[in-house]
């Protein structure tokens, strides 16, 4: 796979690779308690969380054969207001696993379908995948909207995949779409 990811434009919002100096943005978005109500991990209670997080995780994977992933930006102030990426690769099927986060003050803008629709199409037409596989918390209706919003069929369900910081666990839903089901526009 391709550790490296083009630039994106999406009129107001741009993707571009992920770099340390956004880490800021990042607490911003993983300190919020609601935000972070269905992700796996603790929700950040200083700025050196998400540096951890950027230094050990994201900027990491392509040594690990993995692009770091893509910063959702404001294209006006290159401000990071969310993360979506190819955090998972599974090279017998040639599948990644997509994920992501919004700033809460962008939720509901639609800014978030169209990333992943930019993000299916860079996995189908510049990483060469086969197939790439999504999920959401069962609770979490907004990411199954943007997840249905981009021709997702749904897999499977793992009951009790994560317990989240509040030790109740999670049932997740598995979608996946296969490059000869893709339709780009």
């Amino acid at each position: 796979m391709r550790v490296t990811l083009p630039v994106i434009s999406m009129g107001k919002y741009t993707l571009r690779e992920l770099r340390l100096d956004d880490y800021l943005d990042y607490y911003e978005i993983g300190s919020d308690q609601i935000t972070t109500s269905y992700v796996s991990w603790e929700t950040f209670k200083k700025p050196t969380d998400a540096l951890y997080v950027f230094e050990n995780i994201f900027l990491k994977r392509p040594s690990n054969g993995l692009p770091v992933g893509y910063a959702i930006c404001l294209k006006s102030e290159d401000k990071l207001i969310g993360i979506i990426d190819y955090h998972t690769y599974f090279s017998n099927i040639n599948c990644a696993e997509v994920g992501y986060i919004l700033n809460r003050k962008y939720w509901n803008m639609g800014i978030m379908s169209k990333a992943l629709k930019c993000v299916v199409d860079v996995g189908f037409n510049y990483l060469d995948l086969d197939k790439i596989v999504i999920g959401h918390a069962e609770n979490n209706i907004g990411s199954q909207k943007v997840i249905l919003n981009n021709h997702f069929q749904f897999e499977r369900k793992a009951l009790n995949a994560f317990k989240d910081k509040n030790n109740i666990y999670h049932t997740i839903f598995y979608y996946s779409l296969y490059r000869f089901e893709y339709k780009g526009d």
